[in-house]
């Protein structure tokens, strides 16, 4: 009896030493280098942005629906195998890196959007500024 009661704590200390390390929260590398890519490929500053933007939120709404009947369809076939949790969680942990992918990307067209917005309407700022300060040295 002292032997079993020696060897449970030490056992579950070998097991949480045996575990893999927590992955790190946030996004990877290779998510922040696609939401880059992304704004690099932004219309130049005269272009219109609506257009574009539009296509490309159609284009992540259709990913993250890919990925959703994706993630359906391999978790029916989770089903039919012996081995059903470590299959499922296989395909959340692959439907999760598309969805944290897509978010990068989600995020970067609405930094592109506040950025040009914020162009605007400090050039109308401006604009304004001016106007007032001409119409004052023409007084």
């Amino acid at each position: 009896m002292n032997r079993l009661i020696f060897c449970l704590p030490l056992a579950a200390a070998l097991g949480a030493c045996s575990s893999a390390p927590p992955q790190p929260a946030g996004p990877k590398a290779a998510d922040l280098a696609a939401a880059q890519a992304l704004a690099a490929a932004a219309p130049p500053e005269g272009q219109p942005l609506a257009p574009w933007l539009a296509a490309e939120r159609a284009r992540i709404e259709a990913a993250r629906k890919t990925a959703i009947q994706r993630f359906d369809d391999a978790e029916k076939a989770c089903w039919r195998k012996f081995a059903v949790n470590a299959c499922v969680s296989d395909a959340r942990a692959e439907r999760r890196a598309t969805q944290d992918r897509l978010r990068q990307e989600d995020l970067a067209l609405n930094e592109i959007e506040r950025q040009r917005l914020t162009a605007t309407r400090m050039r109308e700022l401006n604009q304004k500024q001016q106007n007032a300060a001409d119409k004052n040295a023409a007084q």
